[in-house]
């Protein structure tokens, strides 16, 4: 029973374990030795596991999880099923990502098959390892899933948002990233995946090893990405770009820093709505407006004046919607 409780704290334990491991808590005597050995992996984590007061949200949560297991396994005793299992995570910033989990009814040699979730709400960046040692940074309003045969006969990881992945080498099962739109291939390396809009482009940035680019529907990869080299994907059109780039200009999300390189407004906007969970309208006055700068440890009001320090613009806000519209006066000076 101890290493069932142990794969239930890493987000590991099947169907199966974990109805075996409700059985055992029904026993009161069971819940000191529960509590211990959770008191025990937590110990053995380490504090830096659980910023900014990340383990009382974590422990909160994992109450609420246990019981949506718990009201789950009533359920499925009734219906004579498999327990569906539920998921848990890590946080490497703050509090806010949520774990969620649901089942499928397709089943591979009697085996239910399950699938965890991780999702990143707005404002907030989560940390994730992979049962195959993998780690992936999630970006704000990111998600990702894979079923419980991975790392067994599979490495598949569905994404929508944007993540960076740190692959752990196996040359039997490849490690695939499925955006809906675009595949990517792996073998172990370390790369981003930005998919926030897979409907009209993808982007791919490599920072070491080499990956692989597949449409849906094809088994030939069209691009071998190179390191150091950023590729962007048009999907509606099946045309990409690529280019050698500063990675870091990409990937250092993870650390909290948000690089603007050159980007259009509409992009800058998209980038603090995610960062800070505000909502913005833009007029048609600025959409031709663009940025570079660096956001790092700055508030939202001191971005949003740097904006109308360096650009004709007018940032208002009413209720709890910011608008950006044209400084008609800043407009005639610039013109003069």
């Amino acid at each position: 029973m101890r290493e069932i409780i142990s794969k239930y704290f890493e987000g590991r334990a099947t169907g199966k374990e974990l109805q075996q491991l409700l059985e055992w808590l029904r026993q009161k005597e069971n819940h000191l030795e529960f509590n211990r050995l959770k008191l025990d992996w937590k110990n053995r984590l380490g504090h830096d596991q659980f910023p900014d007061g990340g383990e009382r949200s974590w422990d909160r949560l994992q109450s609420q999880l246990w019981q949506k297991s718990y009201d789950q396994w009533q359920k499925t005793r009734k219906m004579h099923r498999f327990l569906r299992a539920a998921a848990i995570f890590f946080f490497l910033v703050s509090i806010g990502s949520l774990a969620w989990f649901f089942t499928n009814d397709p089943q591979v040699e009697g085996v239910p098959e399950t699938y965890t979730g991780v999702v990143t709400e707005n404002g907030q960046i989560s940390k994730v390892e992979l049962p195959d040692g993998s780690v992936v940074w999630l970006n704000s309003g990111s998600k990702i899933t894979y079923n419980n045969f991975f790392a067994a006969n599979n490495r598949k990881v569905n994404l929508k948002g944007e993540a960076y992945f740190d692959v752990v080498k196996n040359k039997a099962i490849p490690l695939i990233v499925d955006c809906g739109e675009l595949k990517v291939k792996v073998l172990g390396t370390r790369f981003n995946v930005n998919s926030y809009s897979p409907e009209s482009s993808v982007e791919v940035v490599l920072e070491e090893g080499s990956v692989e680019l597949f449409h849906p529907k094809s088994d030939n990869a069209f691009c071998n990405v190179k390191p150091g080299e950023r590729v962007r994907v048009n999907t509606l059109y099946n045309q990409y770009t690529a280019g050698m780039v500063n990675t870091s200009r990409y990937t250092s999300w993870k650390e909290g820093i948000i690089n603007i390189y050159d980007l259009p407004i509409k992009e800058v906007v998209e980038r603090l709505e995610k960062r800070y969970n505000q909502p913005f309208e833009l007029t048609p006055g600025v959409k031709d407006l663009r940025y570079t700068f660096t956001i790092q440890n700055e508030g939202l009001e001191d971005i949003l004046h740097l904006m109308e320090r360096i650009t004709p613009v007018k940032i208002e806000q009413v209720g709890h919607i910011i608008t950006i519209k044209e400084d008609k006066q800043k407009m005639r000076e610039v013109r003069r």
